[in-house]
């Protein structure tokens, strides 16, 4: 009857421990944690910029391109252009003016993109920032969610 107890217990402590478990690593709970890659803090200087980075990246869905500046600042991206481990540009996007705090930029791109596994270039312009015309904070936030 010991043994019986022991065994029993034994499979309670077994079954509480698998539901910890897959409640923790269950795909329901990982689809909730965006991927994302941050390109910045971009010095913005007399109201201008021009950001160029080199990352190796694994494949990578560019689902949203959110900008962060500090609240009241605006002002325009020229042009962003990502160009893949084979030289092609992966996006390209045209002039998007009045963007601000919280502006997504993959509508005015075309959409979300895929980048290629292998050595990316990132190069970005902006212009007409303003009221302060120097920011230390400017960033992207590249995510594989639609933020």
């Amino acid at each position: 009857m010991n043994s019986l107890r022991k065994f029993v217990s034994s499979v309670k402590v077994l079954a509480v421990t698998l539901v910890l478990l897959l409640s923790f690593f269950s795909s329901a709970a990982m689809a909730d944690e965006a991927t994302c890659i941050v390109r910045g803090p971009i010095t913005i200087e007399n109201g201008s910029f021009d950001y160029s980075k080199t990352r190796d990246v694994n494949e990578f869905t560019v689902r949203s391109a959110i900008v962060s500046l500090p609240v009241g600042e605006s002002g325009t991206i020229d042009s962003i252009k990502i160009t893949g481990p084979d030289g092609k540009p992966e996006l390209g996007c045209p002039t998007v003016k009045d963007v601000k705090n919280g502006t997504d930029l993959i509508p005015a791109c075309g959409g979300p993109v895929v980048l290629k596994t292998g050595e990316n270039i990132y190069a970005a312009k902006g212009s007409d920032f303003g009221p302060n015309g120097n920011i230390k904070s400017f960033k992207i936030t590249l995510c594989d969610d639609f933020s």
